[in-house]
């Protein structure tokens, strides 16, 4: 089972930008949907039953704050905002952390493992976790030639696609026809093990043997086996790649 969370913000951009940041670095939990209003709040929050909020204290319509007045909902929350003046007011509700805008990944990171980290001691949290602990996938099937075989996690150095397929190519460097697009593969892979650094590539950590700076801000990344073509980290993924090479 994924681990639902909704994103509560009436900037596109803003939670669109937190839904990314999310999904790297939790690709299988799973975004019920973003609010832009607190009345839109008060209809859809109950039937959406999320475990987690990602909570803007700004809405188009009014503070945030006056969902809870009607709602007496006990969702964990996650508040972000450019106000630090509403910190207190939002601790008193069900609040992990307050991250003040704009919102680093790095911060965002924290937060999220904060939240893991208080199921440790929050009986209910604890009882979530336990119930939605992902099961990354640890074996593949591939074709070779007429037949199918299984590559287990450890011996996969990374995946690539060219055109319409997808493919696993081993440590010892031999490719293998894979059948499953990369954006669908990605949520069912350990955060910890691989990272998609752009729509071409999944690489395993395993696999990195240097970076190299790349214009306008990316990164150029040399691997073992050596990539088909060249694997560039995009822009906005280039943090968050480095955060997570570097543990």
């Amino acid at each position: 089972m994924k681990l639902k969370y909704v994103i509560l913000e009436d900037e596109p951009l803003a939670a669109d930008k937190l839904e990314s940041g999310i999904q790297a670095f939790r690709p299988h939990w799973q975004c019920m949907g973003v609010i832009q209003s607190v009345r839109e709040a008060k209809k859809r929050l109950p039937a959406l039953d999320a475990q987690l909020l990602f909570l803007d204290v700004h809405l188009a319509d009014d503070l945030s704050f006056s969902i809870f007045e009607e709602l007496p909902l006990s969702t964990p929350i996650i508040f972000t905002t450019a106000y630090d003046q509403y910190a207190l007011r939002a601790f008193k509700l069900n609040s992990v952390d307050y991250l003040l805008k704009p919102v680093s990944d790095k911060e965002l990171l924290k937060a999220v493992e904060k939240f893991e980290a208080n199921a440790v001691v929050n009986p209910n949290l604890q009882k979530l976790a336990q119930s939605y602990q992902p099961d990354y996938r640890n074996r593949f099937l591939v074709s070779t030639g007429n037949r199918i075989k299984t590559i287990l996690e450890k011996d996969v150095a990374y995946f690539h696609a060219n055109g319409k397929h997808s493919y696993l190519v081993n440590t010892a460097g031999k490719e293998f026809l894979f059948n499953q697009p990369l954006s669908k593969l990605i949520r069912e892979l350990n955060p910890a093990v691989f990272f998609q650094i752009n729509r071409q590539y999944i690489l395993a950590l395993n696999s990195i043997r240097e970076m190299i700076p790349y214009s306008k801000g990316r990164l150029k990344v040399l691997t073992q086996p050596p990539t088909p073509e060249e694997a560039i980290v995009s822009v906005e993924k280039s943090p968050r790649f480095r955060q997570w090479v570097g543990g």
